[in-house]
């Protein structure tokens, strides 16, 4: 539990408050409201660090973790999410992400079969950063090109039958990350994702809070964002069934 519900405090220690800036400030309120049990106060004091255009692993972290103790989980995933969205292995966001998602499951909402799990192109691309793949990639295909200049000048043999098996591996991994950084790309470029924040809601035919409702969905569910209009969002979810929703009820990643 103390893993769980830990808050970082990520500033230095002894800088004088009156040199702080002004979302240093404000950062320092959330955390002193987080350690003080007013997790509403926190919440919104870590949205306007957010709001200033801050985003990093720890400000995310802190936010999910506020909106967990203040029983907000769809936005407490999200922030999470977000976070890992900038470092995939993080392993205690990733503690307090599985925790978050297992108190959703256990209330029992509504369930659409295969609306849980992404499509698995979306989940390998989403395991690392671009950074990451990109220097996997650059990285093998350098030393593939070495060792395809050194079989040049190596004599038939078992060191050469060794040398092919060791290009042919490093082929293999220079096509996987760079199937991992076109995906990342086109992650980026092309796939708008967002978390469902409310406990339950209702999935309209159209942008219109009268058009009927097709199914429910339920805080934490990740969901792609297909189109917009007037406030609303049309989601696909993994499944493959769409809707509308309105906007202040999904949170982009």
């Amino acid at each position: 539990m103390t893993r769980l519900l830990g808050i970082l405090l990520i500033f230095t220690l002894g800088v004088a408050r009156a040199e702080e800036s002004p979302k240093d400030a404000v950062f320092r309120r959330g955390n002193e409201a987080s350690l003080h049990g007013r997790y509403d106060e926190a919440s919104a004091a870590y949205e306007q660090v957010v709001a200033l255009g801050i985003h990093s692993i720890d400000l995310y972290f802190n936010l999910g973790n506020a909106y967990f103790r203040a029983n907000h989980l769809g936005s407490a995933i999200c922030n999470y999410e977000r976070a890992l969205e900038l470092d995939p292995q993080n392993e205690d966001v990733q503690f307090n992400l599985k925790a978050a998602r297992e108190v959703v499951k256990k209330r029992g909402e509504d369930r659409l079969v295969g609306a849980e799990e992404a499509p698995f192109w979306i989940r390998a691309a989403s395991s690392y950063t671009l950074g990451l793949v990109s220097w996997l990639f650059l990285l093998s295909y350098l030393v593939l090109f070495g060792l395809l200049i050194a079989q040049q000048f190596i004599t038939p043999g078992f060191l050469r039958i060794g040398l092919r098996s060791a290009i042919a591996f490093l082929a293999l991994g220079a096509l996987g990350s760079g199937a991992l950084v076109a995906g990342r790309l086109y992650m980026a470029a092309e796939v708008e994702q967002a978390i469902i924040l409310d406990d339950s809601v209702q999935v309209k035919d159209g942008p219109d809070a009268s058009d009927h409702s097709s199914f429910s969905v339920h805080a934490g569910l990740r969901v792609r964002i297909v189109d917009r209009e007037h406030g609303w969002f049309r989601l696909r979810l993994a499944n493959g069934l769409e809707g509308w929703v309105q906007n202040k009820s999904v949170g982009k990643l």
